[in-house]
Order: C-alpha cells, then structure tokens, then sequence
C-alpha cells in the first residue's frame, strides 16, 4: 500500500478529531478493507466447514441434484 498523504483536522485545543484524505487514498482503503473482510469470511467458514468434511457430514452436488427431482 502506497504511503497516505493525510491531513488532520483539530479541535480548539489542537487536538486530532479527523483526517483528510485524497479520494484515490481513499478508494484504495476501501478496496483493502473489503479484499480483508472477504478474506476473514472466507476463513470463517473454512473454520466452520472443515470439521464437516473431515466426518463426511456433506452431500456431493450430484447427489443432490439426483435427489431434488
């Protein structure tokens, strides 16, 4: 990730309470936190589905198939 140009916004007493940053900053951080939260869900349901597979508590996409008709 490129280095962030930001500026920040103070209060009376100089005190940091926002940052500016430029739209192309911007859109990339949010690109980065989407590309993160996909990453955390897909990690989420290996975690959730391994434990499944490894007991064979799953059924083959034929085998639904064949039983949905």
């Amino acid at each position: 990730m490129p280095q962030l140009q930001e500026q920040y916004i103070t209060n009376a007493q100089g005190d940091r309470i926002a940052v500016i940053l430029d739209i192309t900053a911007y859109q990339n951080l949010l690109e980065e936190m989407d590309e993160f939260l996909c990453w955390k869900g897909y990690q989420q349901a290996v975690e959730e589905t391994d434990p499944e597979l490894a007991n064979g508590d799953f059924v083959t996409l034929d085998h639904y198939l064949a039983n949905e008709a």
